[in-house]
């Protein structure tokens, strides 16, 4: 019996892939990267949206329980233009917190945000001198936190 060698048994067999295949992968990897970027973008500034509420929100509340907890007003200011707020002594002057939520250097990197009234006193009784009302924004996804004088805090999709 004749045995067939190796050599010729290789001769059709061919090693890698064809341009055209590699050609068909490449313009699939593009139409799903394309199909995914948007909504993964979207998801980003939800996401960014929703963590700020939190953070607001949470400083909000704790501005209420220092002015309690150091029986002296604490005055939260707002400035639109740099999207920051400052929680400040009212009695001394003194910057208690400063959070900012723009540029490069934020991880939330909101696109508004806007305290209606921008100064509020929060008095050691637990009573704030004015209904708060904010609203925060990353592009299209925008949600509105609102604070009462007696101190509840919610936070809502702003309609």
């Amino acid at each position: 019996m004749a045995k067939v060698s190796s050599k010729n048994a290789n001769y059709g067999a061919r090693e890698g892939f064809s341009l055209f295949e590699l050609i068909i992968v490449v313009v699939i990897i593009g139409i799903l990267a394309g199909l995914v970027g948007p909504a993964t973008s979207k998801i980003v500034r939800h996401n960014r949206v929703n963590r700020a509420a939190t953070v607001i929100a949470s400083d909000l509340q704790n501005a209420f329980a220092v002015a309690a907890r150091q029986r002296k007003p604490v005055r939260i200011q707002a400035d639109a233009s740099t999207r920051s707020y400052q929680f400040i002594d009212r009695a001394t002057g003194n910057v208690l917190r400063i959070r900012t939520f723009y540029g490069d250097t934020s991880e939330y990197r909101l696109t508004s945000l806007v305290f209606n009234p921008t100064t509020i006193d929060v008095f050691p009784n637990g009573i704030s001198s004015a209904l708060v009302t904010i609203n925060l924004a990353n592009g299209d996804y925008s949600k509105q936190i609102t604070a009462s004088t007696a101190g509840f805090i919610r936070v809502k999709p702003k309609l």
